[in-house]
């Protein structure tokens, strides 16, 4: 398959602000429909997303045992239903990190595992939201030392969105021992310094025996660059942020449409 006169073998794409926009709690039917046209013509889909991988396979649920999943910003890189990669926080680093978090009593902190997301038992509201809205599986701790399980994310909400002060200062520190982005909707997650949604790709690029250049990616925050950096053809929603626009191929205002005229190419 052919798009901008370049052959396409895979479709990559973020969720929160991609395809899932503000208001939707999941894709629509349009969607779902246009994976499964791709992959009955051959194309895999891949969701890369920082997203728990559980709650993205709920998310996803009517194609989810046919795709592969980048989940936590690529810390987690799953193949036919098998975990390939998995990269973790050093412990020492994390105590740290943690330690520097609480200090900000107005944010709410995510501390993610494979398989669960810990919420240190201070918010029921913050319970709530990731378990029963957003839909994750939630294990509540009183503290780090309850936690006895590699950590591959960590990351912090402020409801009113990343305060500039704090973000500039956890950049400064942490910047060479993690890898830190903006998530998106007030989100600022901590990664393993080394691993983003572009080196996941690469993995599986690996893995499934093709280039990332036979890829194409659709993004709209920082945590989306390293992968729109690694494919062949990059899009990002208009709604990103402009520097994520700066680094992308073109820019569209629904990933439906595009992958619609790449449908047309066939």
């Amino acid at each position: 398959m052919y798009l901008h006169d370049k052959k396409i073998s895979v479709v990559v794409s973020d969720f929160d602000g991609t395809i899932i926009k503000p208001g939707m709690l999941a894709p629509k039917e349009r969607f779902f429909t246009n994976i499964e046209r791709l992959m009955e013509h051959g194309i895999p889909f891949v969701a890369a997303s920082g997203r728990q991988y559980a709650n993205l396979r709920r998310i996803l649920s009517p194609i989810a045992d046919k795709i592969d999943f980048i989940a936590e910003n690529g810390c987690l890189v799953v193949h036919n239903n098998e975990i390939i990669h998995k990269s973790v926080i050093p412990w020492k680093v994390e105590r740290e990190l943690l330690n520097d978090l609480t200090a900000h009593k107005e944010g709410h902190i995510a501390i993610s595992g494979a398989d669960t997301l810990y919420i240190l038992n201070k918010s029921e509201w913050f319970v709530d939201l990731m378990k029963n809205k957003v839909k994750n599986n939630v294990t509540v701790v009183d503290s780090l030392n309850d936690i006895h399980d590699d950590i591959i994310k960590t990351s912090i909400l402020w409801t009113a969105g990343i305060p500039k002060e704090p973000e500039t200062w956890f950049h400064n520190k942490y910047d060479s021992l993690l890898a830190v982005a903006n998530g998106g909707n007030g989100w600022l997650d901590f990664n393993p310094l080394g691993s983003s949604k572009g080196t996941a790709l690469r993995v599986l690029a690996d893995c499934i025996g093709i280039s990332t250049s036979e890829m194409i990616a659709f993004g709209d925050n920082e945590n989306d660059i390293a992968m729109l950096k690694e494919v062949g053809i990059s899009y990002a929603v208009d709604t990103a942020l402009p520097h994520v626009k700066e680094v992308c191929d073109y820019v569209c205002a629904d990933v439906d449409d595009v992958l619609e005229e790449m449908l047309g190419n066939v």
